[in-house]
Order: structure tokens, then C-alpha cells, then sequence
């Protein structure tokens, strides 16, 4: 026989109902479904299907609303990485971090990416994670980024583009590495690259 959700559901006020809901859609996207149907993700939040609707004005409010949380997880993992660190130690943090956060956003990035054309709102909260990330980024290597005496960049692009999420998806989803594994490719990429543009400021001055 199943859990009797009544009572819990009674004793849920409507901001506890709205955030169960969230959860429930981001638990479904996590798993794999993409296209839960109300029914499915009020079963999981144990409400009703109406209140669904009662809390958002449809789906796709809905949707914002999971990209919005969603973000704010992602956020939180979010680390100021001291630059005066050793470069290997910013490294392995920033690396860490990448891997965390591709396990947080691994299906639900998949479905914002498919979304985020006809979701304005849904694009622009992305966008807005992804700029604090690169913020990140470019705070965590300042040094490396400053050495002609001004912001690279270029070089901030390519740092970017080797520690998010599509190149980790490639070599998790794609390439069936496991995290270490991905890591350790992604580790490789960053150090390579870092290594060439020091190489290259040094033969040119």
C-alpha cells in the first residue's frame, strides 16, 4: 500500500507546496525525463495535480521557476579561489568545482539548452550562472590573464570552454569517462593551454 500523503500535504503551506513542486520537476529532468507529465510530478511532490496550477499560470512558469533553483544550487558551489594560490593548487580547485557542478546540471543543463530559444526568461537566468562561473574563472587565474598588463580575453574564453559543461558532457555522456577520468582530460587540456600561452608571451615578449 502506498504512503499516505493527505496528512502531509494538509500540513504544507502554499510556499512548501510551490518549492515541492520545483523539486519534483528538477528530480524528474535529474532522472532522465524530460518531459514529465503533471500528473508525474504532482505524484512526486505529493499535491495534486491542480495545484500545479494553482502555484504557476502553466508549464512553462513552471520551468522558469525549476531553472531558477536549479541556478541558485549551481551557484552555491560557486568558489572565490584565492589567485595567490599556486597554479596547480587553482587548478585542482577549479577543476573540482567543474566536476560538481557537471553532476548537479548534467540532465537539467541538457533540457535549458533545448529551452532557453523559446524561454527568454529561462536564457537569460542561465546566462546570468554562467557569467558568475567565468567571474570565477577569471578571478581564480588574474595572473595568468594579466600578464600583458590587461585582461585576456581570448584566453579566458578558452579556459571557460575547457572547464564547462560541454566539454565535460563530451567526454561523461559522449565518451563514457567516468569523473575521475573526465577530470583528468579536462586537467590536461587546462594545463596544456596554459603552459602554450605562457610559452607564447615569452617567445614574443
Amino acid at each position: 500500500m502506498g504512503e499516505d500523503t493527505t496528512g502531509a500535504r494538509r500540513r504544507r503551506n502554499p510556499e512548501q507546496t510551490r518549492g515541492a513542486i520545483i523539486d519534483a520537476l528538477l528530480a524528474a529532468v535529474k532522472e532522465g525525463i524530460y518531459a514529465p507529465t503533471a500528473k508525474d510530478i504532482a505524484q512526486r511532490a505529493g499535491a495534486s495535480e491542480r495545484s500545479i496550477f494553482v502555484h504557476f499560470t502553466g508549464i512553462d512558469d513552471l520551468r522558469i521557476a525549476a531553472v531558477d533553483r536549479q541556478s541558485e544550487q549551481v551557484e552555491a558551489l560557486i568558489r572565490t579561489i584565492d589567485p595567490e594560490l599556486s597554479l596547480d593548487r587553482r587548478i585542482d580547485l577549479v577543476i573540482e568545482q567543474s566536476a560538481d557542478i557537471f553532476a548537479l546540471q548534467r540532465n537539467p543543463r541538457v533540457l535549458g539548452l533545448l529551452e532557453s530559444s523559446s524561454l527568454p526568461a529561462l536564457d537569460a537566468r542561465m546566462r546570468l550562472t554562467d557569467s558568475r562561473i567565468r567571474a570565477a574563472l577569471e578571478h581564480a587565474f588574474r595572473t595568468e590573464l594579466t600578464r600583458s598588463g590587461r585582461p585576456d580575453e581570448q584566453l579566458l574564453d578558452l579556459i571557460d570552454a575547457t572547464v564547462g559543461w560541454p566539454y565535460r558532457h563530451h567526454l561523461v555522456a559522449r565518451r563514457g569517462l567516468s569523473r575521475a577520468a573526465a577530470s583528468a582530460a579536462v586537467r590536461r587540456a587546462l594545463v596544456a593551454l596554459l603552459d602554450a600561452d605562457h610559452a607564447v608571451r615569452s617567445d614574443f615578449g
